[in-house]
């Protein structure tokens, strides 16, 4: 029940999510806190109880919020220095895909907004004294929230400064990849095609056919929207290919269970249906769990690049991939029954998900015995838990192209043992 619930608002909840994603959102709405704070000041007269050394202490806010002001406004280019340095680190030494990640950082987002709003608040009360609002009951309220500002500010630069010993490292960065691909992963897992009914041949046979309006990747699909759509329209629907896939102008996005005939009535529904999908020009990490495999094997392969060369990284990277498909063989073995009655859905491409994860490391680390070492044992692992069919092509791959490469005896010793306990896998 709780399930069908989240799942019947999951279009709205996405909607803000990705809001709350935005670094202005937070800006804006600390900005307008404290400009709210600074304006109430003057007005508020009986809250604070009034004795002599608070209103004798009163008479220093003037200094006290333009010490904030200036402060704040250097710390804030400063901090807006170090996250541009960031995302342009990450891009170079990762992927550019993993960039998305440390804009939505809450810790950065949080502090960027506290440094602003308390910036604001003290341009509004420095406003306000020169220009008389305030008296001398009002000083005293806005001391005290000036006391609490900067309290505030103190504690967001505390945890901004502890955040920023592995803000856009390395290892920061596979961190967030494996998350953000772990929980997409476990969701799928758990609820098979997102809740929806298997798709059949049959309905891509009858021909009636949803065309996308646009062409860009698939970044997000409204199951519920679907679902209630579809029950008004009597109909079932079929999706033509799940969250991640780019789909050009007129290809198929749903097949029907029925035509949509001409007419008003039908434009609404064919508008109604197309509403569910949210088409942009990149992939999401949200409902594509396929996608962070991709990121994530882009951070190792460029770590195997000549220009960089650090297996040390591509392992790491390994080891995350396989922690991500482990996570997602675990969640489907007790997988939830379909949510939705009227919506089919693609299972999750598992070769495809394999072989754009391994493929990289298959490919750029063949002449590492140490990347090729941990690989066999990668998927050995997720032969054991219930990958084997795809395990497997993709060993003897690596298993031949190491061969090609390996220098001396030991190094391959160690590589074909790694790969028997793929194939002795059940």
């Amino acid at each position: 029940m709780f399930r069908r619930f989240s799942l019947m608002n999951e279009g709205l909840l996405y909607a803000a999510r990705e809001l709350w994603r935005k670094p202005w959102v937070r800006v804006v709405l600390f900005s307008l806190l404290g400009i709210a704070v600074a304006r109430l000041s003057g007005y508020i007269t009986a809250v604070v109880p009034i004795d002599l050394s608070i209103e004798l202490a009163a008479g220093s806010v003037d200094s006290l919020l333009n010490i904030v002001a200036s402060s704040m406004l250097a710390v804030t280019t400063f901090s807006v220095g170090i996250l541009v340095s960031s995302y342009s680190g990450a891009t170079q030494t990762a992927t550019p895909r993993a960039t998305d990640l440390l804009v939505s950082d809450p810790t950065a987002q949080n502090a960027m907004a506290i440094f602003i709003g308390s910036f604001l608040f003290s341009i509004v009360g420095i406003i306000g004294l020169s220009a008389g609002f305030y008296n001398s009951q009002s000083r005293v309220v806005l001391f005290v929230a000036t006391l609490g500002m900067i309290a505030l500010i103190v504690s967001a630069l505390l945890r901004w400064i502890n955040h920023l010993n592995s803000f856009g490292r390395m290892g920061d960065i596979i961190e967030r990849i494996e998350n953000a691909a772990t929980d997409a992963a476990v969701a799928v897992g758990e609820s098979p095609r997102w809740g929806a009914l298997p798709g059949s041949d049959d309905m891509r046979t009858l021909g009636h056919v949803l065309a996308s309006p646009e062409t860009g990747a698939i970044r997000h699909i409204d199951y519920a929207h679907l679902e209630s759509v579809a029950e008004k329209a009597g109909m079932v629907v079929q999706l033509a290919h799940p969250a991640g896939h780019y789909v050009h102008r007129g290809e198929p996005l749903l097949y029907l269970s029925q035509p949509l005939n001409e007419g008003k009535r039908a434009q609404e529904v064919a508008g109604d249906l197309a509403g569910a999908f949210l088409i942009a020009d990149k992939r999401g990490f949200d409902q594509d769990p396929r996608y962070g495999l991709i990121v994530m094997s882009e951070v190792g392969s460029r770590a195997l690049s000549a220009s960089i060369n650090d297996p040390g990284t591509a392992i790491d990277v390994l080891r995350a991939g396989t922690r991500i498909l482990l996570a997602f063989h675990a969640a489907r073995e007790s997988p939830g029954p379909p949510v939705f009655t009227r919506v089919a859905g693609p299972d999750l491409d598992l070769t495809k998900a394999y072989q754009e994860f391994f493929a990289p490391f298959v490919r750029d680390g063949s002449d590492l015995a140490e990347v090729q070492e941990v690989l066999q044992k990668s998927l050995a692992a997720l032969a054991r838990a219930g990958g084997a069919d795809h395990a497997r092509p993709l060993a003897d791959r690596a298993l031949k192209a190491a061969l090609g490469e390996a220098t001396n005896a030991a190094d391959e010793a160690a590589i074909r043992a790694a790969h028997a306990q793929v194939r002795r896998a059940p």
